[in-house]
């Protein structure tokens, strides 16, 4: 394959999408992907798309735009129910795949993804982007040189406002746990990561949830649905450095309400800052720490993309260069698989009020 890796991204709608705000203007920003197609569920919204974001070819059917021979590598980002469907054209005609979190709706669904893409022997990386914000890679720097000592206890703040008392009717589905799109699997399983990547894979979990807010009035069709899932969570965790975690996942929570990672260390502590209305994720974070520290580096994306489209590209430039080299560096499907289980887990803890054993590798 050509050194430009071809780009078809499902779900591109050019009026309001997670796509247009993060995917296409990382794609946009690096010299080694060049969008040629994109799909949404209309010819005309795709077609629109196609006008807008420049792409050459467009689709109303994302399974076909898997097949096309124009693409190289397939972005998922869309609904975590039609992830699974997706992905397994995208490996049956051997293209990459850039899918976003969470994988799958389930662990045996993110299990069985991971495994087939493993046999085809394509590359492939999960949006799990904030571990590739330039302020979290300093703050691994000072964690893993020791700079900090060993490290004591931590505390992360993650808040979103969704999951209010009123919602929109699109947002329904995340109300259902079938569908594998709740709090604790989106801003959970984004929060987590983020944890494991600076202290270490987690050992053992507890866990307890609440719904704050039971009836749920879905605001544009007049109509009342039951939550069934946590719109609060709080999550206890020992991970592999020997640091206990405590974290409040916060659903509901006014659009300035801060994200605040804290790790407090023998020689000294950090503090990651930030946040985002939909979850820190899709922000910026600051890096704040008791001991000297160089900046962190700048965005390895050119274009000077910030927050959430910054921390895409990072995770697209990751997954270009390993397709060049045959190297994975990008946190991938097999990553996304054991992240499943941990938060399949977390909610165990959650609903039987017992410790979790983490035993997953």
């Amino acid at each position: 394959m050509a050194d430009l890796v071809r780009v078809g991204v499902v779900g591109a709608n050019a009026v309001r999408s997670w796509a247009k705000d993060s995917h296409l203007p990382a794609i946009a920003a690096l010299p080694q992907l060049k969008l040629t197609a994109v799909s949404t569920r209309s010819a005309d919204s795709a077609r629109a798309s196609a006008v807008a974001f420049g792409a050459e070819n467009w689709f109303d059917d994302a399974i076909a735009m898997c097949a096309s021979p124009h693409v190289d590598l397939i972005s998922v980002c869309v609904r975590v129910p039609e992830h699974a469907e997706i992905v397994r054209a995208a490996l049956a005609h051997r293209k990459h795949i850039y899918c976003e979190w969470p994988l799958g709706r389930n662990q045996e669904e993110a299990a069985s993804l991971a495994s087939a893409a493993e046999i085809v022997g394509v590359h492939h990386a999960i949006g799990l982007q904030a571990r590739q914000a330039p302020a979290v890679r300093r703050a691994q720097e000072l964690v893993q040189s020791g700079t900090l000592g060993r490290l004591l206890t931590a505390r992360i703040v993650s808040t979103t406002s969704g999951y209010a008392a009123s919602i929109p009717g699109a947002y329904a589905y995340l109300n259902d746990p079938a569908n594998g799109a709740n709090l604790t699997t989106i801003l959970g399983g984004h929060t987590l990561d983020l944890a494991e990547a600076l202290l270490g894979k987690i050992d053992e979990v507890d866990a307890r949830g609440s719904i704050q807010h039971p009836i749920v009035h879905l605001s544009d069709v007049g109509q009342s649905i039951r939550r069934t899932t946590p719109d609060q969570l709080f999550v206890l965790s020992k991970h592999a450095t020997g640091c206990i975690l405590s974290t409040e996942i916060g659903g509901n929570r006014p659009p300035d309400t801060p994200f605040s990672f804290e790790i407090i260390g023998e020689k000294g502590n950090l503090r990651l800052v930030g946040g985002h209305p939909h979850g820190f994720q899709a922000g910026t974070l600051r890096l704040e720490s008791s001991v000297v520290f160089p900046d962190p580096e700048p965005e390895l994306v050119s274009g000077g993309l910030k927050g959430a489209a910054g921390n895409v590209g990072e995770v697209y430039q990751r997954l270009v260069a390993d397709i060049q080299s045959g190297a994975v560096t990008a946190p991938d499907f097999a990553h996304a698989r054991r992240l499943t289980g941990v938060l399949e887990l977390v909610t165990l803890a959650a609903v039987s009020g017992m410790r979790q054993k983490i035993r997953l590798d």
